[in-house]
């Protein structure tokens, strides 16, 4: 995750979240009761507002807003509206993160729900968008590294033409002539 949220600050949301606002479904109160109360769930609970290609989430709608219930989604599952079900996965998984998402009234103003949203990160993304990246992240240091090489070898002519030293000239100039026949690893078919 990009951010961090500590335990006792999940639970003082947690809290504050059940004694503000009144759940929809009993049975989704009673999984939030149990993951507050349940520091290794609650270390691997994550509050989240984008959970589109998260792995593990669930969504709980509060009685102020016109929202589905519950909503359990787990990576090639079909959507489940099962409070038990979640709960016994989250009881047999207690390992894996799982992501949640609050809906209720004063959602987009809320200091505490913005206090413990956390953004996701990298790790997160799909093994194919991590190996682009990667792959990007290598060629633009292949790019950079050889843009310094270059500009090296630039000065280095450069100093022979100031200080008058043919000899100089003609070995940084080689050196540079060589180095531009070089093919970059990032332009070769």
């Amino acid at each position: 995750m990009a951010t961090t949220v500590t335990i006792a600050e999940k639970k003082h949301f947690l809290r504050w979240f059940l004694a503000n606002y009144q759940l929809q479904s009993r049975e989704a109160e009673m999984l939030v009761r149990y993951m507050m109360t349940r520091e290794n769930v609650l270390r691997r609970v994550h509050f989240v507002d984008n959970f589109r290609h998260l792995p593990r989430v669930m969504v709980i709608s509060t009685t102020c807003v016109q929202v589905a219930p519950f909503r359990y989604y787990r990576r090639n599952k079909p959507v489940s509206t099962d409070v038990e079900q979640a709960f016994l996965d989250l009881y047999q998984h207690p390992d894996e993160d799982v992501y949640v998402g609050f809906f209720f009234k004063e959602r987009a103003t809320s200091a505490e729900y913005a206090a413990v949203l956390e953004e996701t990160a990298s790790h997160e993304l799909e093994p194919a968008v991590k190996e682009l990246i990667s792959l990007q992240a290598e060629w633009i240091i292949d790019v950079s590294l050889r843009n310094y090489q270059r500009e090296l070898l630039m000065q280095a002519v450069d100093r022979a033409l100031d200080g008058g030293d043919k000899q100089a000239f003609i070995e940084a100039s080689r050196a540079l002539i060589e180095f531009d026949h070089m093919q970059p690893l990032a332009s070769t078919n």
